[in-house]
């Protein structure tokens, strides 16, 4: 597996007029399991309550409709329906994330900084040949093998792994609660307070 991390100007993916119009505005592209042809139908600013920025975004040609799902303090969460890009750069993402992941699109001021996840050097190979043939203009930040497995990737120690698993195997995430937060202590032998 290889991570690439690059930036490109805003125009390459999407929303450059939005943004260029909001330079403080910082919007990220959602990543999940795709249960259709976007990978990245969620969008979060933290604009706040900005009508003009939804009104910008809903103008950019890339964007067929936008949709507000929930407001929080620090920003918004919309939902995404992408317009077809023919041969562009979200396209070849949309096309390709069954083999290549989209960990993170991080849009702000003129540009756009994406991280991928290629499966091998020969996928990325093929991307670069996208790239250049489309005149992209990329700036590599970061490239790099990814050759440890992601556990703790979290930054908890192993016995608070144990917890958390234990919590989830007792039910005492369930809705009802099946278990307390003292029984899951006990099981995993420490203090109920050291397990919250």
């Amino acid at each position: 597996m290889v991570i690439f991390e690059f930036a490109v100007p805003a125009e390459t993916l999407a929303l450059e007029q939005a943004l260029a119009e909001f330079p403080d505005v910082v919007v990220e592209l959602e990543q999940l399991v795709p249960t259709n042809n976007s990978p990245l139908p969620y969008l979060w600013t933290n604009e706040g309550q900005i009508p003009a920025f939804r009104a910008a975004v809903a103008d950019d040609p890339h964007v067929d409709r936008i949709r507000k799902v929930a407001t929080f303090e620090e920003g918004v969460l919309y939902g995404i329906e992408w317009a077809d890009d023919a041969d562009g750069l979200f396209d070849w993402i949309e096309t390709q994330h069954e083999e290549t992941a989209a960990l993170r699109a991080r849009g702000h001021d003129d540009e756009w900084i994406l991280q991928l996840r290629f499966p091998d050097r020969e996928r990325l190979s093929e991307f670069r040949t996208f790239y250049e043939a489309q005149d992209i203009d990329l700036r590599p930040i970061r490239l790099y093998d990814l050759t440890n497995h992601m556990t703790g990737q979290y930054d908890i120690t192993a016995k608070q792994r144990e917890a958390l698993l234990t919590a989830l195997e007792m039910g005492h995430f369930a809705i009802p609660r099946e278990a307390t937060l003292e029984d899951v202590a006990a099981t995993v032998h420490t203090h109920p307070t050291l397990a919250e």
